[in-house]
């Protein structure tokens, strides 16, 4: 099995979650939250916007679809260049990311800017054939813990590519150790 095959297995139990949820009304789905002007509303040190799950567009309230399934494999450690890549099973709506030996700075912008490119900030994005638009969406600031980066990721709906892309960008820029769980 592929990174990428494992990554869309563990992302399937909260599609099938984010769809069942989506069809028990008429919703908005994938809203970005947005200020009065309808500018994204940014967060944070890293400055980034934020999208509900759903918006029910009768009531105009927000429904957060919280994975209750995970996938359950054993934690894969593979050396790729050096680097150890860990991944647990993990919800794809709320990925801890665990990067070690990387300058937080580059970290940091690393992240943003892979977020910003898979949020699509301006909702250009078609829906695709799960009926969802491919984003993530939510981002954590950074937090350092014992010399180590960690982030707070909600997927969203975005594909297992996204994710791959993420590991693949870091690992180019050489750290000792990547998790994801």
């Amino acid at each position: 099995m592929t990174i990428h095959e494992l990554l869309d297995l563990i992302r399937r139990p909260y599609i099938e979650q984010f769809s069942r949820a989506k069809a028990e009304a008429v919703f908005h789905i994938e809203p970005v939250l947005r200020r009065s002007d309808g500018s994204p509303a940014t967060e944070g040190t890293l400055v980034t916007p934020c999208r509900c799950d759903l918006v029910r567009k009768d009531t105009g309230a927000s429904v957060a679809v919280n994975a209750t399934e995970r996938v359950r494999l054993d934690d894969l450690q593979v050396e790729i260049d050096g680097v150890t890549l860990k991944i647990s099973a993990f919800s794809w709506d709320w990925l801890t990311l665990h990067i070690v030996g990387m300058p937080h700075a580059d970290a940091t912008v690393l992240v943003r800017e892979w977020f910003l490119q898979w949020f699509d900030e301006d909702d250009d994005n078609s829906k695709n054939a799960e009926d969802f638009y491919g984003v993530v969406h939510f981002v954590s600031d950074p937090v350092e813990l014992e010399g180590a980066l960690q982030f707070q990721i909600d997927l969203g709906s975005a594909p297992a590519t996204s994710a791959c892309e993420l590991i693949e960008q870091l690992l180019e820029r050489g750290p000792t150790g990547l998790t994801l769980s």
